[in-house]
């Protein structure tokens, strides 16, 4: 008999939606009856945590085929409000028999997923994803010809469509009324926010270094 008071923990990389994260990015946690997934974003920015009771889970499968480097496990879950696609990167055997032996095993099968749930697609409406990227390439476009005299990039345009970016994504993250305009109707911003935060967090870094960069330059 498991012990119900026994806990497992194990780091690995995961795969939360579109966005991967390498070991030692993320954790997985297991109690009899709750499984854990975190990830971080450099050890230093919490990116999300993905917690499931036995219920809503509804199958924990080997996932990948290429030992060591692209295997894991496969959370398939009933959360509407989660990414479809969790991937705990792992060695599979070990994990899910570590699993098993503190006890927390899926209470559903595969056949009993909502159909509400299977072939969702994808969650975002496309047209503000296009005029997003038609506006960046305008800009860093504009930029590129009227300073084809060998002026040093990047200038103003192609950080204020760094900056563009940044602010459209933490809006996003932190607004509903933002979140409307990308999700597709009855779909979660939770099935996107790592992308959104990923997305914040990289073009907010590039922005302030290459604005550094800019001004210690003298580039403008």
């Amino acid at each position: 008999m498991p012990d119900p008071t026994s806990t497992y923990s194990v780091t690995g990389g995961a795969r939360i939606g579109l966005v991967n994260y390498t070991w030692p990015l993320a954790k997985l946690m297991a109690t009899a009856d709750r499984l854990t997934v975190s990830t971080t974003m450099f050890g230093l920015f919490g990116m999300g945590t993905y917690s499931f009771t036995r219920d809503q889970v509804i199958s924990i499968e080997r996932y990948g085929w290429i030992p060591l480097v692209g295997e894991g496990i496969r959370i398939t879950h009933s959360i509407a409000d989660y990414p479809q696609k969790i991937v705990f990167w792992c060695r599979p055997s070990s994990v899910i028999g570590r699993l098993t032996a503190v006890g927390f095993t899926p209470a559903h099968t595969s056949s009993e997923i909502p159909n509400h749930l299977s072939g969702r697609g994808f969650p975002l409406r496309w047209l503000p994803l296009i005029l997003l990227a038609v506006i960046w390439n305008l800009l860093i476009g504009f930029e590129m010809v009227t300073h084809a005299d060998g002026m040093p990039l990047p200038g103003p345009l192609s950080l204020a469509a760094l900056s563009m970016v940044f602010g459209v994504s933490v809006m996003a993250v932190r607004l509903p009324s933002v979140q409307n305009v990308f999700l597709k109707p009855g779909r979660s911003f939770g099935e996107v926010k790592p992308v959104f935060l990923l997305v914040a967090i990289v073009s907010g870094i590039m922005t302030v270094i290459l604005t550094i960069a800019a001004v210690a330059g003298g580039n403008w």
